[in-house]
């Protein structure tokens, strides 16, 4: 699944150059981790589960930035970085809320 939401967070990101974008594309993702996760153990809840939803939208935001499509290293610049970092922060606390 993590893969899955970075082949899509990495696509539309490169289609729509809008700054905010990862923001939303992160709580997507984080949604989507954290449904998959809780659906595959039966809606069990635990710590081990909040790390792996955890790791796999730290991997969906890599896949998404290391794609061919992707540019990690084009537009580098203080705001993106910090806006990403938020974005991935966002999509684990949605990840975390929907296994909590």
């Amino acid at each position: 699944m993590a893969i899955a939401c970075g082949l899509i967070w990495g696509v539309l990101s490169s289609l729509v150059n809008f700054l905010y974008l990862n923001l939303l594309l992160a709580a997507g993702a984080g949604y989507a981790i954290g449904e998959v996760v809780s659906l595959s153990v039966n809606r069990k809840r635990g710590t081990i589960l909040v790390l792996i939803a955890s790791l796999a939208v730290v991997v969906s935001y890599l896949v998404s930035i290391f794609s061919p499509w992707g540019s990690p290293f084009i537009q580098f610049d203080l705001l993106r970085l910090i806006l990403d970092l938020l974005a991935v922060a966002l999509g684990i606390f949605i990840a975390v809320t929907r296994l909590r």
